[in-house]
């Protein structure tokens, strides 16, 4: 059968094209995920890529933002930074989120159709399209989206029914997708599975290989990654000083409880709708004389997942943490990527069971019912829906590019002369218009520009008890903190008002700053050494900007 012409196909893609749509028409006047998006690695990508230093050595600065070390922005093997070398920045975003869902939707059916649903094709095609409308955290790439594709791969290689395609899609899959945010967990499953067929003796040559290879070509794309981490660089990264708040065991069991139900931010499954089924179908396995082993397995695989996701900060590692930086600056408790996965994989099954192994006069409608709801949750929960409901900022607003052009203009230099700091706005912004930020969010970076930094923020800290242990035990955020202002830099022009800083200003000059962009008025500007220089508006951005001019000790 042509699958291009079946009508649940058909309908599947004019789904999918629904959901990215308001992309491609209201263009940058779409809601785009801010939190670890808009905020942070959007901007990587474009500050790397138009660096010049994207082969540079590990230790090479990045001027621009923080002067980073290199290692800081990632390979450059990367698709996603190759995607934003040759597009301007919410073109490669688009280009991505449809790579990303058309990449869901066929490694997902391909897989159900050959291992699980075999002889149901509507619904092999049915759960591959909830899949693909999952919020997949856009710099992740292929890390949660590409996974029933690989999966697909490594089944046929162990059943002896590869071709040579697979390999290709081997080899080619770690170039766009994150080792550390969830392959590096993926393997390690992978390798469980072939640690399982050496005790069955059943292990063939070619899995072997191909687990070897898809590891070493990891290795070998993220060397910065090793060299920094495991043979050491020319800078301690902040991570060092990670210090992570533990809780007892009643709260680790609650945060478990929370996860095998809702799932994780930045792995989101969105499973809670299909929860009851699954678990509906699991509980009659149990009780069954022909049990699915398949089922039973990654249901109990994933109450672990969620055990381990919990527990990661149980006080009983903290003294094993206390003694290790290298454990400290890793999140291992990153196997919960791979939920996603095995929860659509067991609503498969499950649907598989329903229509198999019951009598139940009602099951269609029950399953029918369940899909067409779960395709209304991904609407209602994606980036989208999401952002126009919490923020209501959309891509133009957040990024002002406009408003920050005429600040370029009336500064009147040459941007890589001096550097600039923000307050009340998130430093991105004022990176991807171009200008030189002593301040940022980098998930690694100096240990000793933290410190540096710290300075400059030190009295701000001391007023509030949460900042202070944010910075101190993370630091990833290293932004000119307000006691006043807190943790919203996502407050919009209509819901400001002016707040007292208390700010070294003369640490910052010493780092080559020379401008402070503020969304918030500064009561006491002259006590801080700092002068009003205009207030900058624009209809198109979110925020006004006061820019002020810090100027030389008196």
């Amino acid at each position: 059968m042509n699958i291009l012409k079946n009508r649940y196909f058909q309908l599947s893609f004019l789904v999918l094209f629904l959901y990215c749509l308001p992309w491609i028409v209201l263009g940058q006047n779409s809601y785009i995920l801010i939190h670890d998006n808009l905020d942070s690695n959007v901007v990587w990508f474009k500050t790397l890529a138009e660096s010049g230093k994207i082969f540079a050595s590990s230790s090479a600065t990045i001027p621009s933002l923080m002067d980073a070390p290199r290692a800081s922005l990632g390979n450059e093997f990367s698709v996603l930074l190759w995607i934003n070398h040759f597009f301007d920045p919410y073109t490669a975003y688009v280009i991505n989120q449809i790579f990303m869902r058309i990449a869901a939707f066929v490694g997902m059916y391909i897989l159900l159709n050959r291992y699980i649903l075999k002889n149901e094709n509507k619904y092999s095609i049915l759960v591959s399209l909830l899949f693909s409308l999952l919020p997949f955290w856009p710099s992740g790439g292929l890390s949660v989206a590409g996974m029933p594709l690989i999966t697909y791969v490594f089944l046929n290689i162990r059943t002896n029914r590869d071709r040579k395609k697979d390999w290709l899609i081997l080899v080619l899959f770690p170039f766009y997708s994150s080792f550390v945010l969830s392959m590096m967990f993926y393997i390690v499953f992978v390798g469980c599975v072939w640690l399982y067929d050496i005790v069955k003796r059943s292990v063939s040559l070619r899995f072997t290989a191909a687990l070897f290879l898809f590891g070493s070509i990891y290795l070998l794309i993220n060397y910065r990654l090793i060299e920094v981490f495991i043979f050491g660089s020319d800078f301690v990264s902040q991570r060092s000083e990670f210090f992570t708040k533990y809780y007892g065991f009643g709260d680790a069991l609650l945060a478990s409880l929370k996860f095998f139900v809702s799932g994780q931010y930045h792995a989101a499954s969105l499973h809670t709708l299909f929860l009851p089924l699954i678990l509906v179908v699991f509980i009659l396995n149990l009780f069954s004389k022909s049990k699915d082993k398949l089922l039973i397995g990654l249901f109990l695989l994933n109450i672990l997942i969620a055990l381990w996701y919990g527990f990661w900060k149980y006080e009983g590692w903290e003294s094993i943490k206390a003694g290790s930086a290298f454990l400290r600056s890793l999140n291992l408790s990153r196997f919960h990527f791979l939920a996603p996965l095995i929860w659509y994989v067991l609503l498969a099954l499950s649907i598989r069971y329903l229509l198999q192994q019951t009598t139940f006069k009602y099951k269609l409608i029950v399953i029918n019912v369940f899909i067409g709801l779960g395709i209304i949750v991904m609407f209602t929960n994606s980036d989208f829906a999401h952002e126009y409901k919490k923020h209501d900022i959309t891509y133009k607003e957040f990024y002002a590019q406009r408003l920050f052009k005429k600040i370029d203009k009336f500064i009147g230099k040459k941007q890589s002369d001096y550097k600039v700091v923000s307050i009340g706005i998130h430093p991105v912004i004022a990176r991807y218009n171009g200008f030189y930020s002593a301040d940022g969010y980098l998930a690694n970076y100096a240990l000793s520009y933290k410190h540096q930094f710290r300075k400059v923020i030190e009295n701000e800290l001391q007023k509030s008890a949460k900042l202070k242990r944010n910075f101190d035990n993370w630091g990833s955020r290293c932004y000119l903190f307000c006691s006043e202002i807190g943790y919203n830099y996502v407050r919009k022009k209509d819901k400001v008002y002016p707040v007292n800083i208390d700010l070294n200003t003369q640490a910052l000059k010493k780092m080559g700053v020379s401008y402070l962009f503020s969304s918030y008025p500064i009561k006491n500007a002259s006590e801080n050494n700092i002068k009003l220089l205009k207030i900058f508006k624009d209809k198109d951005a979110a925020w006004d900007i006061y820019l002020y001019k810090i100027l030389e000790t008196k």
